[in-house]
């Protein structure tokens, strides 16, 4: 009975050995392709077998927002190991709608966009930002082209590429830019317990315009009083309302000031409205961008456009490795940064809590050179 059982067990275990063999040759074959596109990311390809993503970007090359934007696309490209270097085709196509703001420019670089686009036929565009989408996405959602925005203030479903933000279907997905006003809020009252009214400054451009409604609509949940909101075209007329409101607030929210024109049409640089606002207003500023904190406002808990950039890269190297678009649900990163700068609490007398500067992103001067241009 003993060796029965014995010859038993060696038969048995014979067949396993044999039925494992097979199996793992089969799962060799089929997952071939797999091990060799693994494989493949780990090796430099030429370029004509290289994947290509084309960041589409709605502003200029040096505007410090795209700088943080390219980071996160970078990064998260990169964490799923694809490298510019190495087996992805990267190129930027940069709309200048920011300094630029005609709609007959929009209409000539969006053709421009357009164009590059059906030409050189990208595996995925990563859009950034709304003028993106309302001059190329929208007009492109039913091409066959992979899109993955984000920076979008407005509501995506506006630009009629999508129906559903959970369920986007098609080709386009990404994620929105939601100006974190509450927690910014918190942070000003941490700074300045007295900040009750509020006025809000912002230029009359399309991101600004999205960003104020929602905070106009939010205002008195967070037991707070708008006293003052304007979105302003011309820099004489920022200057008075400046002015104008420094009695009749505790503190002021300054949004967006990019797209500000002097008295004879020009373009004034936002690095020339935030010095003057900071040389000329006494009152605690906020913004929502960590580089208006390091251009000199007070304080911010800032959107990130390395998480956005980042998120879109993640989102877009799956759709690079086969995944529909319209697979992915329409998101908003979570994360935010805590910025202060220091200057400028000295210039308004306001001291820091130690545990805030344990936490925050702490800028020590005003009018850097960095300063952003969102």
């Amino acid at each position: 009975m003993l060796v029965r059982v014995q010859g038993n067990l060696i038969v048995l275990i014979t067949v396993i050995f044999l039925f494992a063999g097979i199996n793992a040759a089969t799962a060799q074959q089929s997952g071939g392709s797999a091990i060799q596109t693994m494989a493949d990311l780990e090796k430099p390809l030429p370029m004509k077998d290289r994947k290509k993503v084309l960041v589409l970007h709605s502003y200029h090359e040096d505007y410090t927002w795209l700088k943080e934007v390219d980071k996160g696309i970078l990064s998260g490209l990169a964490e799923e190991r694809f490298d510019p270097n190495k087996n992805i085709n990267l190129q930027y196509f940069y709309m200048d709608t920011k300094r630029k703001t005609s709609e007959k420019w929009k209409r000539e670089i969006s053709a421009k966009a357009i164009e590059k686009i059906k030409t050189w036929q990208p595996d995925l565009v990563i859009a950034t930002d709304d003028n993106a989408q309302k001059y190329v996405v929208a007009k492109m959602k039913d091409s066959g082209t992979n899109f993955v925005f984000l920076g979008v203030n407005a509501d995506p479903k506006a630009y009629k590429f999508i129906d559903s933000m959970d369920n986007p279907g098609g080709k386009v997905t990404g994620s929105i830019e939601r100006a974190r006003f509450e927690q910014s809020i918190k942070l000003l009252k941490r700074l300045s317990p007295g900040a009750r009214k509020i006025a809000i400054a912002c230029d009359d451009g399309p991101t600004g315009a999205s960003v104020v409604k929602r905070i106009l609509s939010k205002a008195s949940e967070l037991d707070i009083e708008v006293v003052a909101s304007r979105r302003i075209g011309n820099f004489s007329e920022w200057k008075n309302y400046i002015s104008s409101v420094q009695d009749k607030a505790d503190a002021l929210l300054v949004v967006v000031y990019f797209t500000l024109k002097d008295n004879k049409g020009n373009a004034v640089s936002g690095d020339e409205v935030l010095n003057w606002t900071i040389n000329n207003s006494k009152l605690p500023d906020i913004g929502f961008w960590s580089w208006a904190v390091e251009g000199g406002l007070l304080a911010s808990e800032a959107i990130s456009g390395y998480q956005q950039g980042h998120y879109a890269a993640t989102v877009g190297s799956y759709v690079l490795m086969g995944q529909s678009p319209g697979d992915f649900p329409v998101d908003k990163p979570q994360r935010g940064e805590l910025c202060i700068n220091m200057a400028r609490a000295k210039m308004l007398g306001i001291d820091v809590p130690a545990d805030l500067k344990r936490v925050a992103t702490i800028y020590n001067k005003i009018g850097s050179e960095e300063a952003a241009k969102k």
